[in-house]
């Protein structure tokens, strides 16, 4: 065999395949992280509701858990964009700004 008869075959295997399985994986990725920036940011939004419905004072509580909805926020932007990465790198700042601001410091 050639190497241009190499070449050909080589070329010639899974080309289109490949590609439409990175699309198919993308999409989910996008689909994954979407849906996980969108519950951080509604489950900080029902953690604000939650906690003044409880009576509990302003505090620093409300702006972490604000800045938990607002990077969840982004991070679902990102994600629709397809910057998974960096969607995933906010959403998880944005959860554990939620998470400190419901550590027993701020009750």
């Amino acid at each position: 065999m050639s190497a241009e008869q190499l070449r050909a075959q080589f070329q010639a295997q899974g080309g289109p395949g490949l590609a439409e399985e990175r699309r198919r994986d993308a999409r989910q990725a996008r689909g994954m992280y979407t849906a996980f920036a969108g519950l951080v940011a509604v489950v900080c939004l029902v953690l604000i509701g939650v906690r003044l419905g409880q009576g509990d004072a302003l505090g620093v509580w409300v702006a972490t858990y604000a800045m938990g909805t607002a990077l969840g926020g982004w991070g679902f932007v990102l994600a629709r964009i397809g910057h998974t990465r960096w969607a995933m790198m906010v959403t998880c700042i944005g959860g554990a700004l939620a998470g400190l601001g419901d550590s027993p410091a701020f009750h």
